[in-house]
């Protein structure tokens, strides 16, 4: 999820813990820097969120240059930059100020053929450097079916990287063989995702922002759905407990 101090901000992560939340990952918020600077002063902002919600429950920083941001640096002549901006995105993982990489990828939105092909090259390299890091990466990108969820997992596959989560996942999960899929925490969604027998996550994509009350999801949609498919006898504790603790706490080293 993220937060934002303009919108409903730690009110947002009581809401999730009065319903029974108790982790967040936090992912950083885009900002469209100018330069180093000011995504360092977006990166700092967010580990300082998580630091103030860890009043409340476990907080977790994610940084990365989203692919919105990729899109208007590139068009204005500073592709240079998005690759700086990625070196510090390094630094601060290796410093273990923050526990994954993210958003990076393809724009979801039409973009020119040229920016596209850019911003998945960046995607990749992105990617590479995370395997190398030994560290996790969140992917967004433009939706796609199960075929194109096959072919990106390939390219995740031929690079030997185990630690790439589909951020926005379809709920089918058929293209699934590396990447690790993160489902909208819709009920409906989860079933569906169940039926795959395959490991997966569970996401809101919570933007706080006044604008778009509730986007994507609520910040108690995740719990709340949680107990909902326990309760209908959907979801037993031990997947409970496989899919908001062991999978969560090995994917991002948390002890």
């Amino acid at each position: 999820m993220h937060l934002d101090r303009r919108g409903l901000y730690l009110e947002a992560v009581k809401q999730f813990k009065e319903v029974g939340g108790g982790r967040i990952i936090l992912v950083q918020k885009p900002s469209f820097p100018h330069d180093v600077e000011g995504f360092i002063s977006g990166v700092e902002e967010t580990i300082k969120m998580c630091e103030d919600a860890r009043e409340f429950v476990e907080c977790y920083p994610v940084i990365g240059l989203h692919p919105a941001e990729f899109d208007r640096l590139f068009n204005r002549g500073k592709k240079e930059l998005c690759y700086k901006i990625l070196d510090t995105v390094e630094s601060y993982y290796e410093e273990r100020k923050v526990v994954g990489m993210g958003e990076f990828g393809r724009p979801h939105y039409p973009v020119s053929s040229e920016t596209m092909a850019e911003a998945h090259l960046y995607m990749m390299e992105a990617l590479k450097r995370a395997r190398i890091l030994d560290c996790p990466l969140q992917l967004h990108t433009e939706s796609l079916d199960d075929s194109g969820i096959q072919e990106l997992d390939a390219l995740v596959e031929k690079i030997q990287f185990k630690k790439a989560v589909k951020h926005f996942s379809p709920p089918s999960l058929a293209g699934y063989s590396v990447m690790i899929p993160s489902v909208l925490a819709t009920e409906s969604n989860i079933e569906k995702a169940l039926k795959s027998e395959k490991k997966f996550l569970m996401e809101t994509d919570y933007i706080d922002d006044f604008r778009r009350p509730g986007a994507v999801l609520g910040p108690k949609t995740v719990p709340r759905t949680t107990k909902n498919l326990v309760r209908k006898g959907i979801l037993t504790e031990e997947m409970v407990a496989r899919i908001h603790e062991d999978e969560v706490k090995k994917l991002y080293s948390i002890e």
